[in-house]
């Protein structure tokens, strides 16, 4: 079978089979380009410019290199090959900011697998290719059929030690000049191995790459504290989130693409002409526009930023995550027009962050090489046993000052504390 090769700043050489080739040619694939992996954060960290096009090509290698050590039969590399490089393909414009947009607009959680399923299965150059598969990699990536239950596909494709946070991890670490997402790659893909269960078989790591394990998490964990959660970044992903969603209400972007219900193949055909630029550009040139302001000042890097940090105890910050999306979101909104009311601003000014990020281990399982036994990673890792680290919980104000000024009053701060002291209490 020919093949093509793609030279990858992170991986090196990769090599795509003329199948895969042919799903990287597709418009959907190609739409990739203009979706950046991590939105807008070269306004904080100037190289991360790459895109989930890369991303996805570099999962799918990654795949092969896991399948290989694994010694899965030929189907099985091709289908979970192929899985990997369209698991990301029904990203929306900003990729996992789009998530936080559609599960505000629809209150659906996981919608861009959903739509990466529909893509898989109403795109026509992408369901020529995979044929018989399509149906198999469409429940996988929705969790779905086969897709319920845990195997060794779905463990390498969307697991807690999958392919895709090996790539993103050093892919994001890389583009954005950090050593935080660096760890054993070769190590951990050599420990790999198939843990046989009467549940059936799974993905499993030897227990001599345990460090390796604990190197992937950890590197992720600091990428969320260090790169992700960067305040300025979230900063960003607010006013991104604000922008769309007015945007929609405004009948500026189209409720079918941003707010999908029928994830049909006319959906599809019109999903995928919709990018990032597309969608900033559309926005930036509205004027009289609540939405167009917000894209104009992100676009001038006037930037909503932390005015108010307010340290919560783990308990009270569960109890208020705990509660069905709906109403918390409800009360958030109703917190942060109290706050707004404070600053002198428009509520679409304000935003609410809650900051509880915790190292995820779960369904990472070990393998003893001597006894063969099988365990849970998080009972055997010295560092995860609890759970893996966790920072204290906090909730953040971000705010944008008003037209024609750059920064709040001491006096408009102090009054922005107090009224999110009293919004907390609200939603706690």
């Amino acid at each position: 079978m020919s093949s093509r090769e793609v030279r990858d700043a992170v991986h090196g050489l990769i090599e795509l089979t003329d199948h895969e080739w042919r799903i990287v040619d597709s418009p959907a694939f190609q739409r990739l380009r203009g979706v950046q992996q991590l939105p807008m954060t070269h306004l904080v960290y100037p190289g991360a410019r790459h895109s989930r096009f890369e991303h996805c090509i570099g999962a799918c290698h990654l795949a092969g290199r896991l399948a290989g050590r694994l010694g899965l039969e030929p189907r099985q590399v091709r289908r979970v090959r192929a899985a990997a490089l369209v698991h990301d393909v029904g990203h929306g414009p900003f990729s996992q900011v789009g998530e936080f947009i559609f599960e505000e607009l629809t209150g659906q959680t996981h919608v861009h697998e959903k739509i990466s399923a529909a893509i898989v299965r109403y795109h026509a150059p992408i369901r020529s290719v995979l044929g018989a598969d399509a149906e198999w990699i469409a429940e996988l990536l929705t969790g779905t059929g086969h897709g319920t239950r845990r195997s060794v596909a779905r463990d390498m494709v969307s697991g807690s030690a999958d392919i895709d946070k090996m790539d993103y991890v050093l892919r994001d670490s890389y583009f954005c000049g950090v050593d935080y997402g660096r760890f054993d790659l070769d190590k951990l893909i050599e420990a790999a191995r198939i843990a046989q269960t009467p549940d059936g078989d799974h993905l499993a790591y030897d227990r001599d790459g345990i460090f390796a394990v604990e190197g992937l998490l950890l590197a992720r964990y600091h990428m969320h504290r260090q790169v992700y959660g960067h305040r300025t970044r979230v900063g960003i992903d607010k006013m991104l989130i604000r922008a769309v969603v007015s945007g929609v209400h405004e009948g500026l972007l189209p409720r079918r693409v941003f707010a999908p219900e029928d994830l049909d193949a006319a959906f599809v055909e019109e999903y995928i002409g919709w990018d990032d630029h597309r969608t900033l550009a559309t926005l930036a040139g509205a004027p009289d526009s609540r939405a167009g302001d917000m894209v104009r000042a992100l676009l001038k890097r006037r930037l909503m930023k932390s005015v108010v940090r307010l340290d919560v105890d783990d308990d009270v910050a569960a109890q208020a995550v705990r509660k069905p999306a709906e109403t918390l979101r409800k009360e958030q909104a109703a917190a942060e027009h109290l706050v707004a009311e404070a600053a002198g601003v428009d509520p679409m000014r304000v935003a609410i962050h809650w900051d509880s990020p915790r190292a995820s281990a779960k369904e990472v399982s070990i393998v003893d090489g001597r006894t063969g036994s099988i365990g849970n990673f998080t009972d055997l890792s010295g560092l995860f046993a609890s759970g893996g680290p966790r920072p204290p919980a906090s909730v953040s104000v971000y705010a944008l000052p008003p037209e024609g000024s750059d920064a709040f009053s001491v006096d408009t701060l102090a009054a922005i504390r107090r009224a999110a002291l009293e919004a907390l209490h609200s939603v706690c």
